[in-house]
């Protein structure tokens, strides 16, 4: 039994002996993996000092520190402290997300990265790609002026000015082919108040005015140039012109009716829905039911319509603009809708806003002026018919 009890004790010393041996090493390699980690954390701090090599003042930096609040994630973290050659990759990644329309993630991790790399210029020009996406497109390109103001690098001050000029003159030949008028006004007034001396915001704010038949207003953004300005006195004779056709509104207007009563007159039946009417449309490959307003200068379409015409991959982003809804202003992006077809007609490139279903929750969208601005037209309550003509200069040569 003695015997028994030694082997019994020889065993429990060897496994005792083991277990030490074993502890021992795993101790040592759990300090060789911490002092690995403590130099690569070290040459990570390096880097990220490295990488922040974009020049800027204190007072700029305090700016953008106390501008941008830090929601931190562990993926922002772990690859901004990898910088630069990560970061690169990061910003890729960013760039996705603004691509398929994730924005409010994106808004959070741009934050924060910001924090880390608040003069980073490729953040920079993202952060303004996003508030292109998801702020009026006046409050985006004050925001650029504000970039090209900055010690931008002459390649980052090169894109800034070309995204300027791309943004603005897209809207501006859009709006201004479809006689959106008061949509082009929104856009310029902030501008001109931003770079009051840019010829080209005074001249074209002038003349969305003139069209509206807002003299004053005209006269007022004129007045800082000179009064012998050629393109000054053409926007002029335009405000006074439009003035003696709206004198002339009621002979035309009969006119007009008379007209419609030829044979190349285009009736469409109409569905009374208390004091509005709704009239059938096709948008792309997409039937559609949309209100007959004839008080909108700008086609618009729900949500719901815009998400079922493929959204942004199907549609061409113009920009956000502030429009008013019964519910209150609210900032509507403003689409092109490749091909649009009513009453027969097609049209290409149509300019649409995009609104909330619950400012339109019993139709598809509104059927503005920019479409039935082409035609004369009339109202028959009794038939529920309207009755259309292609107006002469809606014609193609």
């Amino acid at each position: 039994m003695n015997k028994g009890l030694l082997a019994c004790l020889f065993v429990v010393l060897a496994a005792s002996l083991l277990l030490n041996g074993y502890l021992f090493l795993s101790l040592n390699q759990a300090v060789e993996i911490a002092a690995a980690n403590k130099a690569s954390l070290i040459q990570s701090s390096a880097n990220l000092n490295s990488y922040n090599n974009v020049p800027a003042s204190n007072e700029h930096s305090n700016q953008r520190n106390n501008k941008h609040n830090a929601v931190t994630t562990s993926k922002v973290g772990t690859e901004l402290e990898n910088a630069p050659q990560v970061a690169e990759e990061y910003v890729h990644e960013l760039t996705l997300l603004l691509n398929s329309g994730n924005y409010a993630l994106l808004k959070q991790q741009l934050n924060s990265a910001l924090q880390q790399f608040p003069t980073d210029e490729s953040l920079l020009l993202l952060e303004a790609e996003l508030i292109v996406r998801t702020q009026p497109l006046s409050d985006a390109l004050i925001h650029f002026h504000d970039l090209a103001e900055l010690s931008l690098s002459p390649a980052s001050n090169t894109k800034v000015d070309k995204r300027i000029a791309n943004l603005y003159n897209t809207a501006q030949d859009e709006l201004s082919a479809n006689g959106q008028w008061d949509l082009l006004a929104n856009l310029n007034e902030p501008l001109f108040q931003r770079v009051p001396d840019s010829r080209q915001y005074t001249l074209q704010l002038a003349e969305a005015y003139a069209r509206q038949q807002k003299i004053t207003l005209m006269e007022d953004v004129l007045a800082s140039l000179s009064y012998n300005d050629n393109q000054a006195n053409a926007i002029r004779n335009i405000a006074y012109s439009e003035s003696n056709r709206d004198n002339q509104s009621g002979a035309d207007e009969r006119i007009a009716n008379n007209e419609l009563l030829g044979n190349d007159v285009t009736r469409v039946a109409l569905l009374r829905d208390g004091d509005q009417y709704r009239v059938a449309v096709k948008a792309l490959n997409q039937q559609a039911d949309m209100v007959l307003d004839t008080g909108a200068t700008t086609t618009a379409i729900t949500t719901d319509l815009f998400s079922r015409l493929g959204g942004l991959r199907r549609l061409t982003f113009i920009g956000n603009f502030d429009v008013n809804t019964a519910s209150g202003t609210i900032s509507a992006p403003l689409v092109h809708i490749p091909t649009f077809y009513f009453a027969g007609f097609r049209f290409d490139d149509v300019s649409a806003l995009v609104l909330p279903v619950d400012a339109l929750p019993s139709a598809d969208g509104l059927l503005g002026m920019n479409i039935l601005g082409k035609f004369d037209f009339s109202i028959s309550p009794q038939d529920s018919e309207l009755a259309l003509k292609v107006r002469e200069e809606s014609k193609a040569p």
